[in-house]
């Protein structure tokens, strides 16, 4: 099949997006028992996840439940706790490049263990050097916040707090099975934060919620105009991560994310089109390092708890509890080590950088060529894209993803798989 055939082909199907592997099954002869290995990665990112939820929204994907008693989220922290404390130990010498908390909603907790999960951040963090640009951040709602939990993220050394929205409309979150705070909630709360020290907030919204039109959209970006977040990050909705029925086709999500991509920018937030997410500071991407690092070069990344994904040069694991049903099934007293684990070659290892990388609509060919992928079967294809108006060159080794790219911007960045 010619580069030309294969995006044809790929055009128009709801799995290419930033999901990757399509299957679990696709991955099946890499699997080896044993941890993945961080021998040649010292400098890399810790995720710590939170799979704790007050409810849990229907168009959510990662592996969450309701939030258990006082005891059993204690017992969860102190375990998590533990095994950072055991991956330090294994790997000296260390450069943190960043350091998220996300789940779940780790500010779902009650404020006595949101108080130790502050404490054992701090200890997972230090005695490791720490990158010149680490910035960490951790995720939230508004239903679930409070002022002493917001002093708390403040005094751990938390400057970005990221809080999840999806939409004003609250006859699509109500059937979605998610809580929607009002505006003056939110205010308030925004304003606490400012106060506390938390100087950057960014919303999460979504498109291709099902029943999502222009009028729901331009109350999103009357909303988002009114609060004023430094940061906006948008989420196409994943429905093959889902099983659920494609709602839109690639042109109607197209003209969902143009709507906010153009209501945002005439507010004065900076992104180049393709990218999700959005600035008021123009030297700032509107990420943590942590996904900075991921989405733009790559970088690798330990993740601690409950299905917590890791990335290292040699391969990809999740840990205990990835692909359970019942993931309250896997609370493990024992620690949350690797599962799955599989050692990837070049060409796997390149199709998951792709996926991440789509978020943020651009990708460092020079990334690809360090993983091992080869030169003229890369210049192949990115001559066919340029050819065809689908990327475009930036001024250093990176290549971004054109309006006429990112209508079908999951056809075009798996072509580089």
């Amino acid at each position: 099949m010619t580069i030309a055939e294969l995006f044809e082909s790929r055009k128009d199907d709801p799995r290419w997006n930033t999901s990757y592997p399509l299957n679990p099954k696709d991955w099946a002869g890499y699997r080896v028992d044993g941890p993945l290995p961080f021998d040649k990665d010292q400098r890399l990112s810790f995720y710590i996840h939170i799979p704790f939820c007050k409810q849990l929204c229907s168009f959510c994907e990662y592996t969450r439940m309701l939030c258990p008693d006082d005891g059993l989220q204690e017992t969860y922290l102190r375990v998590v706790a533990n095994d950072i404390d055991c991956f330090k130990k294994q790997y000296k010498g260390l450069t943190l490049l960043g350091c998220d908390i996300g789940g779940g909603t780790p500010t779902s907790l009650t404020e006595k263990n949101f108080s130790l999960l502050m404490e054992f951040y701090k200890n997972a963090v230090s005695g490791l050097d720490l990158s010149e640009d680490f910035e960490p951040s951790i995720e939230g709602t508004f239903n679930t916040l409070s002022g002493k939990k917001l002093n708390d993220i403040a005094k751990a050394g938390f400057k970005r707090l990221s809080l999840g929205v999806q939409s004003s409309s609250h006859s699509i979150m109500e059937s979605l099975r998610r809580l929607v705070s009002d505006e003056k909630q939110m205010k308030e709360w925004l304003s606490k934060a400012s106060q506390a020290g938390i100087k950057k907030v960014n919303l999460d919204f979504m498109y291709g919620l099902q029943g999502q039109n222009e009028a729901f959209i331009q109350r999103d970006l009357e909303l988002i105009d009114h609060l004023r977040p430094q940061q906006v990050t948008l989420y196409e909705l994943r429905t093959n991560m889902l099983s659920i029925q494609t709602s839109y086709t690639k042109e109607e999500l197209f003209s969902q994310y143009t709507q906010y991509y153009e209501g945002l920018i005439s507010m004065g937030y900076l992104a180049r089109f393709g990218q999700n997410t959005f600035s008021v500071d123009a030297e700032d991407l509107g990420v943590s390092s942590y996904l900075r690092e991921r989405m733009l070069n790559g970088a690798s990344y330990k993740g601690f708890g409950l299905s917590a994904q890791s990335m290292s040069s040699a391969g990809v694991s999740y840990n205990l509890g990835k692909l359970s049903g019942d993931p309250s099934r896997k609370m493990n007293a024992e620690g949350y080590q690797e599962e799955y684990t599989y050692l990837l070659p070049a060409k796997e290892l390149a199709a998951k950088y792709m996926a991440i990388s789509a978020y943020h609509g651009s990708f460092s060919t020079k990334k690809l060529l360090e993983i091992g992928i080869d030169e003229k079967t890369l210049n192949n294809k990115l001559d066919y894209c340029f050819s065809q108006g689908l990327l475009t060159k930036g001024n250093d080794d990176k290549v971004y993803v054109t309006r006429k790219g990112f209508e079908h911007y999951g056809a075009v960045f798996s072509l580089f798989y």
